[in-house]
């Protein structure tokens, strides 16, 4: 046999066998394509973005029961005043809910929610453990509060006094005294004390005076200054005023008054 016919029949043979591949390849099922793109990358983008608001909401959860555990470690079995009556208990803040969830597993000393964790635990203590709590910070408050007052808390501000002689007209408008506890709620001016005067000038008019003063005074209450948490007393003064600045003599030299002072508290 001749080198040609050879060649030419082995050529057919490779033709016949790949397209007979090629046949058996397209009819393998195709399998179905599926895309990754945008789903994802939102999924994870919102994941991060409710990771945030949860911190958020577990640090403002933290500070507002902190300050309610301030407030109920100074109000616990005691009103708390206000201007006419008491103020309304303060409710304790619930947790947020999904909290629990994320500190049954989590370490009490690393992590972003650890002073979330700390405080849920404190919040979930039972009335007793509460109570001891409470009982153990007013004992050491005691231990820490100061034995003394400092004297700035015996600078008395004066308005709102009069002549107890409704028609006299004499008012004293503001003013300022130094005061001396003598025994429980009565106390006594260390010194003259300083108030402005308005009086009447017997020609239908009325004019501003300075004076000095001397009394005695009586704490009524103590209360909390309304949106602030300064503490502070109010005040009832009886008190002989001497007027100042009258050459002439166009007024009385001493007059008697009755009025409201007011000193603030560490």
């Amino acid at each position: 046999m001749s080198r040609g016919p050879i060649t030419l029949l082995t050529a057919v043979c490779l033709l016949w066998a790949a397209s007979d591949c090629s046949a058996q390849d397209s009819d393998a099922p195709v399998l179905p394509s599926h895309g990754v793109g945008a789903a994802v990358v939102y999924a994870a983008q919102d994941g991060a973005t409710d990771w945030t608001r949860r911190l958020a909401e577990a640090r403002r959860w933290v500070a507002n029961f902190t300050s309610w555990q301030q407030w109920d470690a100074a109000w616990h079995n005691t009103p708390e005043p206000g201007w006419f009556h008491a103020r309304a208990r303060r409710q304790r803040p619930a947790p947020p809910a999904w909290l629990a969830g994320e500190c049954a597993d989590a370490p009490l000393d690393e992590g972003p929610l650890v002073s979330a964790c700390r405080a849920l635990n404190e919040w979930n203590d039972d009335a007793v453990v509460a109570e001891l709590r409470h009982e153990a910070m007013r004992a050491r408050a005691q231990q820490e509060a100061p034995t003394r007052s400092v004297w700035w808390e015996h600078i008395h501000l004066d308005g709102l006094w009069a002549m107890p002689q409704w028609s006299s007209g004499v008012f004293g408008v503001v003013g300022m005294h130094a005061s001396v506890d003598v025994k429980g709620r009565l106390q006594v001016f260390v010194a003259p004390g300083a108030i402005v005067l308005n009086l009447p000038n017997g020609r239908g008019s009325r004019e501003w005076h300075p004076a000095t003063d001397w009394g005695i005074g009586y704490r009524i209450v103590n209360f909390t200054i309304p949106r602030t948490d300064q503490r502070a007393s109010l005040h009832l003064n009886l008190a002989k005023a001497w007027v100042l600045a009258d050459p002439i003599g166009a007024f009385p030299s001493t007059v008697d008054l009755v009025g409201l002072s007011m000193t603030f508290k560490r």
